[in-house]
C-alpha cells in the first residue's frame, strides 16, 4: 500500500464536495479555509450547520477555528495549515503564534478576533475541570522534527497546573485519527436510580472483597418504571444511553421483544417479569452512597447501558403508548434487576475492561465475534461517508431496523445525494432506502473482489474475523491513502449495477466481473476507478463488455471440467489463462476504449 503522505487526495476529494455543495459559503473556494471545514467534519464532527460560525480567520496566526465541549469542559483551538507536500513549518511559529498568541490574548481578556471564545475562556478558566487542547493540523510530514516536538513537550510541562494540553497532527496521524471514532461532544446525565429499601441493594465493595479490579459494583432490585424514566430522560436530553450497547434496539416485532412486551400487558402476569428476565448491565463515569426513604436512591452520572437494550428499549416503547396517569399503577410492582458497576478513568486498562464488559456480558445471545469486529472505528467511518453519499452500510443487528425507522416515510435525503451516481449506473429506478442498504460483510467482499473474487466467494466467512488475512486485506482496502470514499462508492455502485443485471437473468458472478474490471481495466490500482467510471457510457462498456468475457469463460471452463457446472466453477479460483483468452477473444471483436484505456 502507499505511503500516508498520499492521503492529502481524500482530504482534496472531500474539499471539492464542500465547494460543490456549500457553494454559497464565503472562502469555501480557498482550499487552505475549506481545510478548517474539513477538519472539525470529520476529525470532531460538528454539525454541518455551525461549522462556519467556529471558523474563526484562517489567517489568524494563534487560532484557525475552535470547538467547545461544554458538558466535559473541553476546549480545543485548532491551527490548521494547508501546506504542500515540501512546505516548512518554523520552529518560531511554533513557540510564539501557535502556543503563545491566542492563549495570551484570551487570559489578558483581550481576544478580539471572537467574542464567543472570549467568553467562555472568561467563565470556566478557574474551573479545575477546564482543560484547553491546542491542537495543530498539518497536511504534510516534511516538517515534523524534533525540535518542534521538544517546543511542545516544553508547553506542556510548564502548564500541567493549568490543563493546557498542546500537540501537532502530522498528516499520517491526520490519517490516523480519520480512521479513529471522530471527537463528537459527549452529553451527561445524572439520575437516580431507585430500590424500595436498602435491603434490595446488594453492595459489592470491590476492596472489602480483595478484588482485583478497583471497581465498585452494586445489584439493584429496581421498578421498571425508574427506567422508563431514565429512558425518557435520556432521549429528551439527547443523552446516548445505548451509545456502549454492541446491538441497540431491533425493534418490537422481534421475538424476544415480543415477549417482553406481551408480559408487560398482561395484568396477570407482569409481576413476575422479574422472575423472566435476565437483568441489565449498566457501566457509570460515577455512583453515589445508599440514600435510604421512599424511595432508596442512588445517584448516577453518565450510564450506559451495555446489555438489555432490548429490555430497555421496549419497556420504554411498550410503557409511552399508555395513558401516563395509568402506567403508575399498572407498573408499581413490576421489578427488573440492575448490575451497575462503576468505571471512572478512562485508562488503557480500564477501557479494556470496559471493552471485556460490553463483550462478555453479551456472549450468551446471538452476538457473535463478527458483530463486535463490525464496530472497529475504521468500519464506523465508512459507514458515515456512505451515508454521507446517500447509501447506509448496516454494522450492527439493529441497524437495518434503524435506518427503515429513520427513512420510513422518504428517502428523499438519501437519493438527493446519490440520485446522479444512481442514473449514472443505470439504476435510477431505485426509490426505496432498502435498496440503499448494504450489509458491511457484502460490502467488504466487494472490496476484495476487486484482487480476488475467489477469496470473497469461498472466504466470507472470514472478512469479520479478527487478524485474518480476509480482514487485513478489507482494512488494507478502506485505509489505502489513495483510494477514496469515491472509488470505495463507485465499487458498491457497479456491484449494485451488476445484481441488476442478474435480475434480467444474465447468469454470472458479480464479483467475478469486478474481479475483471480491476484487473484488466485498472491495473489492480484500485485508485484508478474514478477516472475509469467517470459517465453512462464508461459503466455501460464495462458491464457490457465482461459480461460477455464471463459468458465465454463459464463455456470453456465447463468444457475443461466435464460434469462440472456453474457452482462448482465459481467456488473455483479464476483460471486467468482462459480468461485472458476469453478477454483477447471478446476484445478483438468489439474494442473497449475507456477514456483512452484501450484494450
Amino acid at each position: 500500500m502507499n505511503s500516508a503522505p498520499s492521503f492529502i487526495s481524500q482530504i482534496q476529494e472531500d474539499i471539492l464536495g464542500y465547494q460543490s455543495k456549500f457553494s454559497y459559503v464565503p472562502n469555501m473556494n480557498k482550499p487552505e479555509w475549506a481545510f478548517n471545514f474539513w477538519v472539525l467534519d470529520k476529525l470532531y464532527s460538528v454539525d454541518e450547520d455551525l461549522i462556519e460560525g467556529l471558523i474563526i480567520d484562517y489567517n489568524d496566526l494563534g487560532v484557525d477555528c475552535y470547538v467547545w465541549h461544554e458538558d466535559t469542559k473541553d476546549l480545543y483551538l485548532i491551527q490548521n495549515k494547508y501546506y504542500s507536500e515540501n512546505s516548512d513549518l518554523s520552529l518560531n511559529y511554533v513557540r510564539n503564534n501557535f502556543l503563545v498568541s491566542a492563549i495570551g490574548a484570551l487570559e489578558n481578556g483581550t481576544y478580539s478576533h471572537s467574542l464567543e471564545l472570549q467568553t467562555i475562556f472568561n467563565k470556566y478558566k478557574d474551573d479545575e475541570d477546564f482543560t484547553v487542547y491546542l491542537s495543530l493540523y498539518i497536511t504534510n510530514n516534511a516538517s515534523k522534527k524534533k525540535s518542534l516536538e521538544d517546543a511542545i513537550a516544553e508547553f506542556n510541562e510548564s502548564h500541567s497546573d493549568q490543563n493546557y494540553i498542546a500537540r501537532i497532527f502530522w498528516l499520517d496521524e491526520i490519517k490516523e485519527l480519520y480512521y479513529d471514532l471522530p471527537l463528537e461532544e459527549k452529553k451527561g446525565l445524572t439520575f437516580n436510580i431507585e430500590s424500595k429499601n436498602k435491603g434490595t441493594i446488594l453492595n459489592i465493595d470491590s476492596k472489602e472483597y480483595g478484588l482485583k479490579q478497583k471497581i465498585d459494583a452494586r445489584y439493584v432490585f429496581t421498578p421498571i418504571l425508574n427506567l422508563y424514566q431514565l429512558c425518557k430522560e435520556s432521549k429528551s436530553s439527547g443523552y446516548p444511553l445505548f451509545d456502549s450497547n454492541i446491538r441497540e434496539y431491533l425493534g418490537s416485532r422481534v421475538a424476544v421483544n415480543k415477549g417482553i412486551r406481551k408480559t408487560l400487558l398482561d395484568d396477570d402476569d407482569r409481576h413476575n417479569f422479574f422472575y423472566y428476565n435476565n437483568g441489565i448491565t449498566m457501566i457509570v463515569k460515577d455512583m453515589g452512597s445508599i440514600e435510604t426513604g421512599q424511595p432508596t436512591t442512588i445517584r448516577i452520572t453518565n450510564p450506559q447501558i451495555v446489555n438489555g437494550c432490548q429490555t430497555v428499549s421496549t419497556i420504554y416503547e411498550t410503557l409511552s403508548e399508555l395513558p401516563e396517569d395509568a402506567i403508575q399503577s399498572k407498573f408499581a410492582d413490576t421489578y427488573v434487576m440492575i448490575k451497575i458497576l462503576k468505571i471512572p478513568k478512562q485508562t488503557a486498562e480500564f477501557k479494556q475492561l470496559s471493552q471485556n464488559i460490553v463483550r462478555f456480558n453479551n456472549s450468551q445471545n446471538s452476538i457473535d465475534s463478527k458483530t463486535f469486529e463490525s464496530l472497529s472505528s475504521e468500519f464506523v467511518r465508512i459507514q458515515t461517508e456512505f451515508k454521507r453519499k446517500g447509501f447506509l452500510v448496516c454494522l450492527k443487528q439493529s441497524d437495518n431496523h434503524k435506518f427503515t425507522e429513520e427513512y420510513k416515510n422518504s428517502a428523499s435525503p438519501l437519493l438527493k445525494e446519490c440520485q446522479p451516481l444512481l442514473i449514472k449506473f443505470g439504476i435510477g429506478d431505485i426509490k426505496r432506502a432498502a435498496d440503499l442498504m448494504i450489509n458491511l460483510e457484502k460490502l467488504l467482499q466487494i472490496f476484495i473482489s476487486f484482487t480476488d473474487a475467489h477469496d470473497a466467494v469461498q472466504n466470507k466467512s472470514k472478512l469479520l474475523q479478527g487478524n485474518s488475512q480476509q480482514n487485513k486485506n478489507a482494512l488494507a482496502f478502506i485505509t489505502d491513502s489513495e483510494i477514496t470514499t469515491n472509488d470505495q462508492v463507485l465499487l458498491l455502485l457497479l456491484f449494485m449495477r451488476l445484481e441488476k443485471e442478474r435480475k434480467k437473468g444474465n447468469i454470472f458472478n458479480p464479483f467475478f466481473l469486478i474481479n475483471c474490471f480491476g484487473k484488466y481495466e485498472c491495473s489492480g490500482n484500485a485508485h484508478n476507478i474514478s477516472n475509469l467510471l467517470k459517465d453512462v457510457s464508461d459503466v455501460d462498456q464495462v458491464v457490457e463488455h465482461y459480461l460477455m468475457v464471463l459468458s465465454m469463460y463459464a463455456s470453456l471452463w465447463m468444457n475443461a471440467n466435464p460434469g462440472k457446472g456453474y457452482n462448482e466453477m465459481i467456488k473455483a479460483p479464476i483460471d486467468f489463462k482462459t480468461m485472458d483468452t476469453c478477454k483477447n477473444v471478446v476484445s478483438s471483436t468489439k474494442p473497449l476504449n475507456l477514456n483512452g484505456f484501450v484494450q
